[in-house]
């Protein structure tokens, strides 16, 4: 680009090239609101307050409100570093897209393989619970025969074009954020303590079953519940392509699905604190949340609720398939992997401008992965979060050292810059490497580390032993700014 070319036309430069460069064009159609509808859905804050919030209470009592809050501190700085990134790469692909451009392709190729082993076993999670939920209205469920028609439901659904997909995602997360404002609602509007008493944590102690205090271990682990519970904001990026305005859009969408998420699930978990008769019950119930809300409201509206949060999951699978289904399509359309395999999986359909069989494919390896035995899928997909989050904060870190192309340098002096740089990266590394350094001490973690790190480990072989000597994939090794940002 020409020295000359104003700022406007660099910005519009940016926001069509990513959809220019290899000859795909997905449908720039959603707006700010559109992109949070799916990517809050999923995140799916109902699920998590009912499945990780309920795991917390029930583990680290009181001492999830300061391990939630933290957390949340946590999560919006890691969501700077996502908005900063993707306003300088808004591209389809997910971390995938953002970590190969900015800390290379060996880089990018660990963290694409991080989603493509884990996307889809987070959808069979998800799809193997929904029987658990359906149950309380729908009797004699099979897990796995649920699982696989819900998720053959998705993947349709996920084919349709994005604004559907926008609209039936936004229809579910109603929903489940009334469902999330109801227990609020039941624990404010009835308190048996100030929320004062919450502030010095406690937690169930098994051998007296009265309270005790809960340790810095503890409160570090319930930290790490909550970063995992609001994971999922930088899924807005995945729709980089198809946002209007993608440059200014996706990083106001991080920045506002993170805060969402983190007062959608902050809240009514606290409001469950205040307003439960009393906190040894709770914390010793099998479920803490739903003992909460059928002894709140009834058993009637508990059936009414828990069937809500099996939609907010099917809802969640949804919008995981969306995701899933453009980080394979942006790894093709990169030619990160063998023309034979990439060339149909970078084809968009012309009809409905989805990444159809790419989406497909994905769904395909969520189905067999139901038949992975459910300990499996939980420890496969443990700890590679943290692994994305380190990739994510040390990109954050690098991005204002590359090397940019005048278009690109233009757009991203008028887009987003985190404030405070670089103490938000800073911080998110510390609080990765706690969780590193909790799951090395705990023996109970080992597996699910060394299968993260083992998915990282082959997503560096790929590089070594495929792309650095592959010649359709040299453009990655030099860098695309060029094409990516076209004069």
């Amino acid at each position: 680009m020409s020295p000359q070319t104003p700022p406007g036309a660099a910005a519009a430069t940016l926001d069509t090239a990513a959809t220019t460069t290899h000859g795909a064009h997905l449908s720039r159609s959603l707006g700010v609101g559109g992109n949070v509808l799916i990517t809050l859905s999923g995140i799916s804050p109902a699920s998590s307050v009912f499945i990780l919030g309920g795991a917390a209470l029930a583990g680290y009592g009181t001492g999830v409100f300061w391990g939630f809050l933290l957390a949340g501190v946590i999560s919006i700085l890691i969501a700077f570093c996502y908005a900063e990134l993707a306003s300088r790469h808004p591209i389809a692909g997910g971390d995938y897209s953002l970590v190969s451009r900015v800390l290379g392709p060996a880089a990018g190729a660990a963290v694409f393989f991080i989603g493509l082993v884990t996307l889809p076993l987070i959808v069979a999670i998800f799809a193997l619970g929904v029987a658990d939920y359906l149950g309380v209205a729908i009797a004699g469920l099979d897990p796995l025969a649920t699982a696989l028609i819900v998720i053959a439901l998705a993947i349709v659904t996920a084919c349709f074009n994005i604004r559907t997909n926008a609209w039936v995602t936004g229809a579910f997360l109603f929903v489940e954020m009334a469902a999330l404002a109801l227990l609020a609602l039941l624990g404010f509007v009835d308190v048996e303590r100030p929320i004062t008493d919450l502030l010095d944590p406690q937690a169930l102690d098994a051998a007296t079953g009265g309270l005790a205090p809960l340790g810095i271990a503890g409160l570090v682990l319930a930290v790490t519940q909550g970063i995992f519970s609001y994971n999922g904001y930088g899924g807005a990026v995945y729709f980089a392509e198809e946002t209007k305005d993608a440059r200014r859009a996706i990083a106001k969408a991080v920045l506002w699905s993170a805060g969402i998420t983190v007062l959608a699930e902050l809240v009514p978990l606290t409001a469950i604190l205040m307003g439960a008769d009393s906190l040894e019950d709770l914390f010793g119930a099998a479920l803490p949340v739903e003992s909460f809300l059928s002894a709140s409201a009834g058993e009637a509206v508990s059936v009414v609720v828990l069937v809500a949060i099996a939609l907010a999951i099917v809802n969640a699978i949804i919008a995981i398939a969306l995701q899933s289904g453009r980080l394979l399509f942006a790894a093709a359309r990169d030619r990160a992997m063998p023309d034979a395999i990439a060339r149909p999986l970078a084809v968009v359909s012309a009809r409905t401008k989805m990444p159809v069989a790419a989406t497909i494919v994905m769904g395909v390896l969520a189905l067999a992965a139901c038949f992975i035995p459910f300990d499996v899928l939980l420890n496969a997909t443990g700890s590679t979060l943290a692994f994305s989050y380190g990739f994510i904060a040390l990109a954050a870190f690098a991005v204002r050292r590359t090397r940019a192309t005048d278009a690109a340098a233009s757009a991203d002096a008028n887009g987003y810059r985190m404030p405070l740089w670089p103490l938000p990266p800073g911080i998110a590394l510390l609080a990765i490497g706690a969780i590193f350094v909790i799951g090395i001490l705990d023996p109970a973690q080992w597996l699910s580390l060394g299968i993260a790190l083992g998915i990282v480990g082959a997503g560096f072989a790929y590089y070594a032993l495929y792309l650095r000597r592959s010649p359709a994939a040299l453009h990655l090794l030099h860098g695309d700014d060029d094409e990516e940002f076209p004069a």
